[in-house]
């Protein structure tokens, strides 16, 4: 993982941005260039390498390395991706999520979703992951959203409306029940007891502190232009186009409750219609 960690690094990086929306966190991303190509080639290869750990608990990829059989856990992992068709299947938008919080956000899963749906022709159910940060003592449940789109629109709608959803107290409580009896955490985690408590004592939602981090994927035409990401022209160009996404997500107006923070994650890319051909190709092959 910290091979993967430094490669990720090494191409996807936070876009400083000085802006006045602030009604919700908001988080561009960029990657780099090569040979005056945007690389977004590498994100397969980065997906690829992260299946293992997406897919797989830690204790099952443990044992997996203490029998010497890395075929079988790669075989297993790429067993739990959807099946769907590419343009119907949300598992790779989850997967550069958690790409994405396990690298540049304090936050480490602590429930693998897709181990608990029941075909892996069914969507994962309910948030798109399961993750945790502990901040001043606090612990904070990191409930995902993953929309990776072709168009900006289409992915900051269907978010809007999956957010309102999951956050309804019936949606979230059925969530907590789920999450509760799967901890992945062994008893001698040093955070366990924490974790197990806030999911399992029966106390108030209202005082779980929550956040939902929902990575927006979309197509910008401003890449192709560039060669350089410390270029000024490109610096210039994509803090405009920043700024619009931002206006557009504030003009939703969302308001969220006291102790459900929202983290919108911008990622655009040159086209997402290839990313996921070249995905969809490797699954091919892995499987």
């Amino acid at each position: 993982m910290k091979q993967l960690t430094k490669r990720a690094r090494n191409l996807i990086f936070k876009f400083d941005l000085t802006h006045d929306y602030l009604k919700t966190e908001k988080t561009a991303m960029t990657l780099n260039y090569e040979d005056g190509k945007y690389r977004q080639s590498e994100i397969v290869r980065i997906i690829r390498e992260s299946v293992i750990h997406f897919a797989l608990t830690k204790r099952e990829i443990k044992k997996y390395k203490e029998d010497d059989d890395f075929g079988e856990m790669q075989r297993k992992a790429w067993e739990r991706i959807s099946k769907a068709q590419k343009n119907q299947k949300g598992d790779f938008g989850e997967l550069l999520l958690y790409i994405i919080l396990s690298v540049f956000f304090p936050s480490e899963k602590f429930v693998t979703k897709v181990r608990l749906r029941s075909s892996t022709k069914d969507q994962i159910k309910g948030f798109d992951c399961a993750h945790f940060s502990i901040e001043d003592e606090d612990v904070y449940l990191w409930l995902g959203e993953a929309k990776f789109h072709q168009s900006f629109s289409g992915a900051i709608s269907n978010a809007i409306e999956s957010i309102k959803e999951h956050c309804e107290i019936d949606y979230l409580r059925d969530e907590i029940s789920i999450l509760s009896s799967n901890i992945e955490l062994n008893d001698n985690y040093p955070e366990y007891e924490k974790i197990n408590d806030i999911l399992n004592s029966g106390g108030t939602l209202d005082k779980i502190k929550i956040r939902i981090p929902v990575l927006l994927t979309y197509d910008c035409k401003v890449l192709t232009n560039h060669k350089d990401i410390e270029s000024e022209t490109f610096i210039e160009e994509m803090t405009g186009e920043f700024l619009k996404k931002y206006k557009k997500i504030e003009d939703f107006e969302l308001s969220s409750k006291p102790n459900i923070e929202v983290l919108f994650i911008i990622m655009p890319f040159e086209s997402v219609a290839f990313i996921k051909t070249e995905l969809e190709k490797l699954e091919e092959v892995m499987r």
